[in-house]
């Protein structure tokens, strides 16, 4: 699986050249996850394309992570889970990972202990009212789903719900009832037409009523989905666990997203919603509904799904998350692609659905979290990559930086004249930063952001 991540991200970047390091792994610099530290949200961890971005004071300020000091790359996005304790677990290439310290993460419990050089991936993962954290594994040797309740120290209850090599694309947990769980996935079989050979997709979904310590298979003959499509549970009722909503990604096997909802925990599901372009969806701590996509609008619902209002003046979404006071935020586009006008800031936030305010801009990110030398955080992130990355995103570096070769912004001026100090002298333009234009050549592919990586079979 991993391998197959590799060789995709590398395929990628030969499309997009030599400036694929400026687009973020090959994709434009955008944030992909917003996660809220529970209890004390003023404290708050930001997934992008390039590495996670961490705020102590309401995203006021964001100091910057690289991928390499958490544990990923390339095209992936990490699920992360920001506890109440301040421990931070993502979802990596070394299997689930564990930050308790602020700069180190350390493999979990859950990976192969050493001298085993093992890796265990895990695609999914997801946090209860109770605080207990549940992890899905997607491996060769390992299917169980695992679960803790203190922070990732230990996993001792294990479930299995389907079979070796199945994988999970969503685990949910009703925010009314820490028994109540949902699961999602899907396995390759083989063709039943043996004159078309091959494997196709055979997709799953279960509940449990007991926390996950045991599963029951729900139907999935009530989704319409097409070879290239995925089926993710996408929110639960605030007060009632059976109500539930899951995404069909790709329905039409090309760009579009469908919604669906079920009254009955998972018995039937009824279409709700279908969009030519990525949903992000999100049930309100007052019960509305609200999807939104990049490029073709935002919609709010006020009766679970039957009738839908468009948003006026929504900026450009990929994701939403809520905190407790009913603020909602979202990831935004900070510098727009070719499909796509930019709204200036990476995250934007509203109460009301009618007035956003910038939370998030990347060309002020202040610098990279501050760590000890002799961890990544330091020696890699802050050492080697900060100039290079802060010259892509148009930073000031804060630093004495040597001279970084990158394509300047539109309308930016040169990058890196000599006359200040620092890689990164720039206008402050909003726009796409250097090689943003050969985005174009991945076309209406990039418009669908990806938390979690789709199998290849």
């Amino acid at each position: 699986m991993i391998r197959q991540l590799v060789l995709g991200s590398l395929c990628i970047g030969a499309l997009i050249g030599p400036g694929g390091d400026a687009l973020a792994n090959g994709r434009p610099p955008q944030t992909s996850t917003i996660s809220f530290r529970k209890g004390m949200e003023n404290q708050i961890a930001a997934g992008t394309a390039f590495g996670l971005l961490r705020s102590n004071d309401n995203g006021a300020t964001w100091h910057w992570v690289c991928e390499d000091a958490i544990g990923y790359g390339g095209m992936y996005d990490p699920d992360y889970i920001y506890a109440s304790t301040g421990t931070l677990l993502a979802t990596t290439f070394d299997g689930v990972v564990v930050n308790r310290d602020g700069c180190t993460f350390e493999k979990s419990s859950l990976s192969p202990a050493p001298p085993s050089t093992d890796i265990k991936f895990f695609s999914t993962i997801t946090q209860g009212p109770d605080n207990a954290i549940l992890a899905a594994a997607a491996d060769p040797l390992d299917g169980k789903i695992y679960k803790s309740t203190d922070d990732g120290v230990t996993w001792p209850t294990t479930s299995t719900a389907g079979q070796l090599n199945d994988w999970w694309s969503s685990i949910e947990v009703a925010p009314s009832n820490a028994m109540r769980v949902y699961l999602s996935g899907y396995r390759f079989v083989p063709n039943p037409d043996t004159d078309a050979g091959g494997n196709i997709k055979e997709f799953l979904l279960f509940s449990s009523t007991n926390g996950g310590a045991s599963w029951t298979a729900l139907p999935v003959t009530g989704f319409a989905t097409r070879s290239n499509s995925v089926i993710e549970i996408v929110g639960i009722g605030k007060t009632n666990s059976d109500l539930v909503f899951a995404k069909v990604t790709l329905s039409d096997n090309a760009i579009s997203d469908t919604l669906y909802r079920s009254v009955n925990g998972g018995a039937t599901w009824t279409p709700i919603l279908t969009k030519q372009g990525a949903i992000s969806f999100i049930v309100r701590g007052n019960g509305d509904l609200v999807a939104a996509t990049q490029s073709v609008g935002s919609f709010r619902s006020t009766n679970n799904g039957t009738d839908w209002m468009e948003l006026v003046n929504a900026p450009h979404i990929n994701c939403l998350s809520e905190k407790a006071d009913g603020e909602l935020w979202a990831c935004t586009q900070n510098y727009g692609i070719p499909q796509v006008p930019p709204d200036g800031f990476g995250i934007m936030k509203t109460t009301d659905l009618v007035t956003w305010t910038g939370v998030l801009k990347f060309q002020e990110i202040q610098g990279p979290l501050a760590c000890a030398v002799g961890t990544e955080q330091k020696d890699t992130c802050d050492e080697v990559l900060w100039c290079g990355l802060c010259a892509q995103l148009g930073c000031d570096p804060k630093r004495e930086c040597p001279m970084v070769m990158v394509d300047a912004p539109p309308d930016a001026g040169e990058i890196g004249s000599g006359s200040k100090p620092g890689c990164c002298e720039t206008t402050g333009s909003d726009t796409a930063p250097g090689a943003l234009a050969l985005v174009a050549a991945v076309g209406m592919v990039l418009l669908r952001s990806r938390r979690r990586p789709r199998r290849v079979c």
